[in-house]
């Protein structure tokens, strides 16, 4: 028979017998007496060891749900009537909802303490925790090392404790918000969070949300939604460029960065390089002058790690002297980390230029090649 321990359990002590009397002389009564005393006395107690006998296995164990919750205590398991879960003692003074809530155990060694409520993302590694510091989510970092929020004060010097992977993380200063906002890693402050919405080449880390507002008894609901961000770039040539010889492929060098993350220029600066792995769309725009009256053709296409990538090539035919033509490039290339890409030209005719022309009164400046680059696949 299996043994069952409930809370309607009756496991009280018995209480100690009431022994007879000493007589005066010896008397084969009063001992016979005693011992019958002494011997209902200690078979109620084995009988109560045996129920307390913890080595024995149980189907299930039952929890007094009707009395407010136990006093917390590393260690302990009691029955929380607030969230209807069981509730386990940790260290800090932290109480797991089970079911509801999920820690992952970190370590600090920032070399300051890493307050409640902190956003926090991983830096290494131990065989028993993850190294952790403040998280910034202003691009410098990547996403995937956002982890969650930290549910207590945790000291420096390689202290453990846990961090909020899912579920509430109370007394937390929420005061500038209202209920029910969505947060976000902040890109300003590192460890904090925001209701405003990053924007590139800042990182978004949804946090979860608002569910009390207040400067000491705020509450927030973690549910991290940690995206890979991915790489993109644009990048423009600002100045004129023509081929010294006709029927000969150049590569366009670009200059400017207008916006980057995980792509920049290489060496030479004709070289577009992307930092990680996957399907990249790549397109170009290049403005084209001609230099004299005569009809020519200019040839623009793009290279991958040095080779024409396959019916890549846009033609176009240009005639007159100070005239203007545009020509946009454009493939999807698949990429691996350190792949680059490159945009040819070729002219039947070196009088012709890529050509940068500068801002009016009406207009801005004009490049003579712009580039944008984005990975549409992971």
């Amino acid at each position: 028979m299996a043994l069952i321990v409930t809370s309607e359990s009756d496991i009280n002590p018995p209480a100690p017998p009431a022994l007879p009397s000493a007589t005066d002389q010896y008397s084969r009564q009063y001992q016979d007496q005693l011992n019958n005393i002494l011997r209902l006395y200690f078979n109620r107690v084995e009988a109560m060891q045996r129920r307390l006998d913890w080595g024995q296995e149980v189907d299930y164990i039952d929890f007094d749900t009707t009395s407010g919750a136990a006093p917390h205590k590393i260690g302990r398991v009691d029955w929380d009537p607030t969230d209807a879960t069981l509730e386990v003692g940790l260290e800090y003074g932290v109480v797991q909802q089970v079911g509801q809530e999920l820690y992952a155990r970190v370590q600090n060694s920032t070399g300051v303490t890493i307050p409640n409520g902190t956003v926090v993302g991983f830096v290494g590694a131990t065989n028993d925790a993850i190294s952790i510091s403040p998280y910034l989510a202003d691009g410098t970092q990547s996403t995937l090392y956002a982890l969650g929020v930290m549910t207590h004060d945790l000291p420096d010097s390689g202290q453990k404790g846990y961090c909020t992977t899912l579920g509430f993380v109370r007394g937390v200063d929420t005061s500038a918000f209202a209920q029910g906002d969505i947060i976000y890693a902040s890109p300003i402050t590192a460890g904090a969070f925001t209701n405003v919405k990053p924007t590139a080449p800042e990182s978004v880390v949804v946090l979860g949300l608002i569910m009390q507002v207040g400067s000491t008894d705020g509450v927030i609901f973690v549910r991290p939604v940690i995206e890979q961000q991915k790489s993109y770039g644009t990048f423009s040539r600002n100045t004129s460029y023509s081929p010294a010889v006709v029927n000969t492929p150049y590569a366009i060098a670009f200059g400017s960065v207008l916006l980057s993350n995980g792509v920049t220029i290489g060496t030479p600066a004709s070289r577009i390089v992307v930092a990680g792995s996957g399907f990249y769309s790549v397109s170009a725009s290049l403005q084209y002058s001609s230099t004299n009256a005569s009809a020519k053709n200019i040839y623009s296409w793009i290279r991958k790690n040095g080779v024409d990538i396959p019916d890549s090539s846009r033609l176009i035919g240009i005639t007159g002297n100070g005239v203007y033509t545009s020509v946009f490039v454009a493939e999807s290339v698949s990429m691996n980390a350190g792949d680059y890409v490159e945009v040819m030209m070729a002219a039947t005719d070196t009088a012709v230029a890529l050509s940068a022309v500068p801002a009016t009164a009406f207009a801005p400046s004009s490049p003579a090649a712009n580039l944008v680059i984005q990975q549409i696949q992971l």
